[in-house]
């Protein structure tokens, strides 16, 4: 925008900056035009020194302003003292949607034809500029959304690769400074006791912030270590995550000017890392951009949080299991094989595969019991040949293996029949059987059960060993359970990104992919698009009668009745609140569009039951616009629907129906 500005007004030179109120300065975002090299600084400070100024004038009375550069305060240090280049400046300011401010300045040489200060066009220049900002912004934020969902699936697949926490530390903050622009990230152990301020230990750290300089802090005594106990104590004190402007904290600022890598940082944020007996450690993420932290960020960095909780659990997981492993190893060469199997029944299977393969039992099998009383066989191994169906031996018959079964899924402890006293055994027994509960999630789910031809061979070490044994199966189909959990939430997590969580139909993020090719649909097929924004009326008192568990329902009932108006070929979408939006294709005349927006009406208007027998009726009203009549951009589509909107809403008392199509009101503004 700066190049066309400076193509079509031919200015000295025309700069663009925003003001920031934290230190009363208006910082230069761009350049453009011939004479660039006298912007000899960034900043231009508006409050002593360039009270006078026109920059501070322009912004103080927010008109455009036209004052000569000679003198002008604005400038002081700049080389700009020939008259005839460098001859006076025009100031004009604007203001976000979001309510930032900042200036559009021209330096305009002495020869210049200028309209006047006071003429509308430079007010609708900053109006223009003000809406190419919020596009811009708009813009970026999906770029960065879509950037923050890459970056969980990569750190998801990777994180599962890896065997110590550290590890998984090491590559949350590489993907944080490399993929989220943190300007340092570090995390930091939290201290067993409560008053322990001696040792805040240093994990990891990744950015421009040195680990020893970051270790020098954390040990000596100081503004430092008095800030981190605070930020521990509110941790364990509130349990959630919080950003610290540096500007606003004195011992921050202490730290920003003794330490010159420090004075670019602007905020500090600190996120809980939670472990399974509490606060385990914070990870902090400094930015030298005091509006880093978005709420977009934000819950991208729960999402880190939550991600290495799980990976945490995973871990600890895998090196129980490793441990174990080291004990069984000369019993089960094959332990590896069981631990890389993917799926439930070939895990099953392969470990009754291994302990028959020991030589030291003939047959291995896990069981469960039915609700009947016969017991369901999950897997079987056996070096003799058996049926299934039938007995799995000759020394243990069908009723004896279910009472034995019976007795361990009630007591939920392993059972040794040739090991227990005849007296203590239960049933009593010296077949030469082991039954062994099988724990998944906690919980008994399942009995292992191995027969041997001697029952010598169920010796005391053999009995520790195969408890390992199962108590390694449950681990297995833990960590299995575990790593379906992890991608399940990947999946959720790109659900979550285009579609609404209340209702389950698609949300603002997704209208905007499927609104691209819907209107090239229109453009092959020659035919016309309409875009319906509706609004529920009489909505709000239904959640203040009922309470808003009400209004939730009433919103899901609402969103499946117009789901099933809808045709086909229809698009349905929850922007938020009690907005839909609808996109109608295939339309050859505009008489096609009635029966859908009749049935619309009458899905809408129809009174819905809901929980406790509460009946609630709502009415809507809607706004449409029709592509390619209305050739606007997707955006532009759904502004002018907005407005149509607006219009239906502001005569709801006296219109003949519930819509109003945007077309009409620019033939009716043509008419007058």
């Amino acid at each position: 925008m700066m190049e066309i500005l400076a193509r079509y007004l031919n200015p000295s030179l025309v700069w663009i900056g925003a003001f920031k109120a934290e230190d009363d300065s208006v910082s230069i975002l761009s350049l453009a035009g011939p004479r660039r090299e006298v912007a000899v600084k960034t900043k231009i400070y508006i409050g002593t020194g360039g009270f006078d100024g026109s920059v501070h004038n322009a912004l103080e009375n927010i008109v455009a302003q036209y004052m000569p550069l000679l003198g002008d305060n604005s400038y002081s240090g700049w080389p700009i003292s020939d008259d005839v280049i460098f001859h006076a400046s025009l100031s004009v300011p604007y203001r976000s949607l979001s309510g930032d401010k900042g200036i559009i300045v021209f330096f305009l040489p002495k020869k210049f034809d200028l309209v006047s200060p006071n003429h509308t066009l430079w007010m609708h220049l900053a109006d223009d500029f003000a809406v190419f900002l919020e596009r811009h912004k708009k813009a970026l934020d999906i770029n960065r959304i879509s950037g923050y969902q890459l970056a969980i699936a990569d750190l998801l697949n990777d994180i599962l690769k890896v065997k110590e926490l550290q590890a998984a530390y090491d590559l949350v903050l590489l993907l944080l400074t490399s993929r989220v622009a943190a300007y340092g990230a570090w995390i930091v152990a939290c201290p067993e006791q409560k008053d322990d301020v001696s040792s805040y230990v240093l994990i990891t750290s990744k950015g421009c912030m040195p680990e020893i300089s970051l270790k020098y802090w954390l040990e000596k005594p100081g503004a430092v270590r008095q800030w981190l106990h605070e930020v521990i104590e509110r941790m364990r004190y509130r349990g959630c995550a919080f950003v610290d402007e540096v500007r606003a904290d004195a011992r921050l600022e202490t730290w920003r000017d003794s330490e010159p890598i420090m004075n670019k940082t602007s905020v500090i944020g600190a996120w809980p890392l939670w472990g399974d007996t509490g606060l385990q450690a914070i990870l902090f993420i400094s930015s030298n951009d005091s509006d880093y932290f978005s709420n977009n960020l934000q819950v991208f960095l729960y999402q880190l949080t939550e991600i290495l909780h799980i990976a945490n659990q995973q871990i600890h997981i895998k090196a129980d299991i490793r441990r174990r492993n080291l004990l069984y190893q000369a019993l089960l060469d094959e332990a590896d094989v069981v631990l890389k199997t993917k799926t439930e029944r070939p895990l099953l299977e392969e470990v009754c595969r291994g302990l028959v393969g020991s030589k030291l039992f003939d047959a291995a099998w896990l069981t469960r019991p039915r609700d009947d009383g016969s017991l369901s066989i999950l897997a079987h191994v056996s070096s003799v040949s058996l049926d299934r169906n039938e007995s799995v031996g000759r020394m243990i018959t069908a009723d004896l293996e279910r009472s034995l079964v019976g007795c361990v899924w009630e007591t939920g402890q392993a059972l040794f029949p040739s090991l227990t006293p005849r007296k203590e055994a239960a049933p009593n027994t010296n077949t030469p059987v082991a039954l062994l509960p099988v724990l998944r999630s906690a919980k008994l789910w399942s009995v292992l059960v191995v027969r041997s031809q001697l029952t010598e061979y169920l010796s005391e070490d053999v009995a520790g060993l195969l408890q390992r044994v199962a108590s390694l199966l449950g681990r297995g189909l833990d960590e299995m359970d575990l790593k379906q959990k992890l991608a399940d939430e990947q999946i959720r997590q790109s659900w979550l990104a285009s579609h609404d969580p209340l209702t389950g139909l698609t949300n603002r993020r997704g209208l905007e992919t499927y609104f691209f090719h819907a209107i090239l649909r229109a453009q092959r097929n020659r035919t016309s698009l309409a875009v319906l924004l509706i609004d529920l009326d009489d909505f709000k008192p239904v959640n203040d009668t009922y309470g808003h568990e009400a209004g939730d329902q009433l919103l899901v009932r609402v969103a499946g009745a117009l789901q099933d108006a809808i045709r086909n070929t229809d698009f349905l979408v929850r922007l938020g609140g009690d907005e839909f939006v609808i996109l109608l294709e295939g339309l050859h005349k505009t008489d096609d569009l009635l029966p859908v927006l009749d049935n619309i009406y009458k899905a809408v208007v129809t009174p819905f039951m809901l929980e406790a027998e509460i009946k609630a009726s709502v009415g809507c009203s809607a706004g449409l616009t029709l592509y390619p009549e209305d050739s606007a951009t997707p955006d532009g589509l759904l502004r002018h629907a907005d407005e149509a909107l607006y219009v239906a809403k502001r005569n709801k008392q006296s219109r003949s129906q519930y819509w109003v199509n945007y077309l009409d009101i620019l033939a009716a503004e043509k008419n007058d």
